[in-house]
Parts: C-alpha cells; structure tokens; sequence
C-alpha cells in the first residue's frame, strides 16, 4: 500500500503527528491560515487515510465587514454527510455579521447555499461584489514560499 502524499507546507513529522493523534477520526480538517489580514484562508479535509478529499477557499475583510467563499470542493464519494456544511460554518466564523457571497455556483452549489442560507439565516449570493480591500491590487506579489503561517488542525470543525 502506498502512503498518501503528505499536504502542502506541512513538514512530514507534524502531518505524522496529525495522523497519529486523529487515527479514530472519520476526517481531520488543517487550517491554512492567510499571509496577510485579508489573504486567503484554506481548510483542506483529509479522510481516515490521510486522502484529500475536500477544500474551502474563503477571504474575510474586517474593515469591510464583508466576506468571500471563492471554493469548496468535496469529493463526489463524500457528498452529502454534512462535510461542506461543517466547512462553511467554520468560514462564517471568522467574520460574524459580515455580509458574505460567493464566486460562481456550480449546480450542485446553487442547492447547497440556499440550504445553508435557511439554516443560518445568513444570505450567501453568487456574485455580491467584493471590497477594494481583497482585490489585490496591480503588481502585487506574494510574499516567498516558507513564510506563510503555519497550517494547523481545527478539531472544533
């Protein structure tokens, strides 16, 4: 049997430990947290094996108030188990009466959201815009590999 990859910018003896301390867990959930105040946040979901088997891309900006779901993906055998609600309540926690949206919705995503939009009575449309603040501006470049936070396991998710 071949051992799954090990994630992006997680050195090998940490995603052991993670393995190792979540082995009777169905899913484990890491973190990416953003280079910058208004970057990117990912929450990778890796099954019992230690496969991926889904990802949540979103942005907050506090100054705004707003925030941005731009991915979820999950993977099709894995649909349906509460999985992408777990993630996006994650996300909707870091900005707490925020005006949210998201990027373009797939089909599957336009019976997805309004579920989740009656479930928590927040309004998550396709499109809604976002501030100046999280588009990055012309010329920007990102700051260097390995000086990104460190990813850590979410065990509240």
């Amino acid at each position: 049997m071949v051992a799954p990859p090990i994630p992006e910018s997680l050195p090998p003896l940490r995603w052991r430990w993670i393995l190792l301390t979540t082995r009777h867990c169905a899913v484990r959930f890491v973190y990416w947290p953003p280079q910058h105040p208004t970057g990117y946040r990912n929450l990778r979901m890796f099954d019992r094996d230690g496969y991926d088997i889904g990802r949540l891309v979103w942005v907050v900006c506090d100054a705004c108030r707003v925030g941005s779901i731009n991915k979820i993906s999950i993977d099709p055998d894995h649909h349906r188990q509460g999985l992408g609600r777990r993630m996006l309540l994650r996300a909707l926690a870091d900005g707490p009466g925020y005006t949210w949206q998201t990027t373009h919705q797939s089909p599957q995503a336009r019976q997805f959201f309004p579920a989740l939009e009656e479930e928590t009575g927040i309004a998550l449309p396709a499109y809604g815009g976002v501030c100046t603040h999280l588009s990055a501006p012309a010329g920007y470049r990102a700051p260097p590999p390995g000086r990104r936070p460190r990813p850590v396991l979410e065990r509240g998710v």
